[in-house]
């Protein structure tokens, strides 16, 4: 059995409607050391596959029409290509011919392994806000290079020496996705973020999903929004939204947290009221980040209240 052809089974078996240059190498690297697939040899060359072995792999499936460049990547014709004497076994993302599409939230996940709905997206995503967002809005690492380390030592534990490893890189994006606007963010944080039933996407926690209303409230629907939607359904996630609160590492974070559940919600708890430690005497801090200070503030949380 051929190994392009081994290739393209794992990919049908795994129902992923697009292949990263990263994941296919990986593929192709598994299946050179295992030697043999669902129970036949494969015709290998003598060496582990390297970087002229991969894109003459990706060549044969381009040229058979399993794999074709994802379009919203490379929106030009093969014939366009050809005429600009490009080569699309150079491409980072591929199009898996016989598995059928998928959504943006699907593409997203698959093109960036740390990237994850959020903020007005994931709030639609909980029906915690009948709002339509225009664009999904999606989160990834301000410091993905860190992230791409440790999955490269999970992924290559074990690497000989010389041995060549396809790149993880993080894609440019396009302004859309199979159709649909995205909105990508690069955060700070590491949130608990969960898989999508029945698909490829990624989705921040709904407790980190309240964080990020007073983290980013201008990506929620705006300061007023947020406030509507904690009145509405804090107490529903009381739980989820304390151990996302707790786990924040800005203090401003527990405390715009403290004042809506504690003093505007009346919903008390130990928990909650120990952030209280966190607020500071003679600041000028604000519940809403974006508006100018007003001097109604609480006393106990040292905020201004200017919504």
């Amino acid at each position: 059995m051929k190994l392009q052809d081994a290739a393209i089974e794992v990919l049908r078996a795994r129902g992923t409607p697009v292949v990263t240059e990263y994941e296919l190498f990986r593929i192709i690297r598994e299946l050179h050391f295992a030697g043999e697939f669902d129970g036949k040899k494969l015709r290998l060359t003598k060496y582990a596959p390297d970087r002229t072995r991969y894109r003459n792999i990706v060549a044969k499936l381009l040229a058979d029409r399993y794999l074709r460049p994802d379009p919203d990547f490379y929106p030009e014709s093969d014939d366009e290509w050809r005429r600009h004497d490009r080569s699309y076994s150079y491409a980072f993302v591929f199009r898996v011919s016989d598995v059928p599409d998928g959504t943006a939230e699907d593409i997203s996940a698959l093109l960036d392994p740390f990237c994850y709905i959020s903020h007005l997206s994931a709030m639609q995503r909980y029906s915690l806000t009948n709002r339509i967002p225009e664009a999904l809005s999606l989160s990834t690492p301000k410091k993905w290079n860190i992230h791409r380390d440790q999955k490269l030592a999970i992924d290559y534990a074990v690497v000989r020496e010389g041995e060549y490893i396809a790149p993880l890189k993080q894609l440019t994006w396009p302004d859309s996705l199979r159709k649909r606007l995205v909105s990508l963010h690069k955060t700070v944080r590491s949130p608990v973020v969960k898989q999508i039933r029945g698909g490829f996407g990624r989705i921040a926690a709904v407790g980190e999903v309240f964080v990020q209303m007073l983290d980013r409230p201008e990506l929620c629907g705006g300061m007023s929004h947020v406030i509507e939607v904690w009145d509405q359904s804090a107490e529903t996630y009381l739980d989820d939204i304390i151990r996302a609160v707790d786990s924040a590492e800005e203090s401003i974070i527990k405390v715009r947290a403290g004042y809506l559940l504690e003093e505007r919600l009346g919903l008390l708890d130990s928990r909650v009221s120990d952030w209280a430690d966190f607020a500071q005497r003679g600041g000028s801090r604000k519940l809403d980040p974006s508006a100018e200070y007003v001097s109604n503030f609480s006393e106990k949380w040292m905020l201004s209240l200017n919504v």
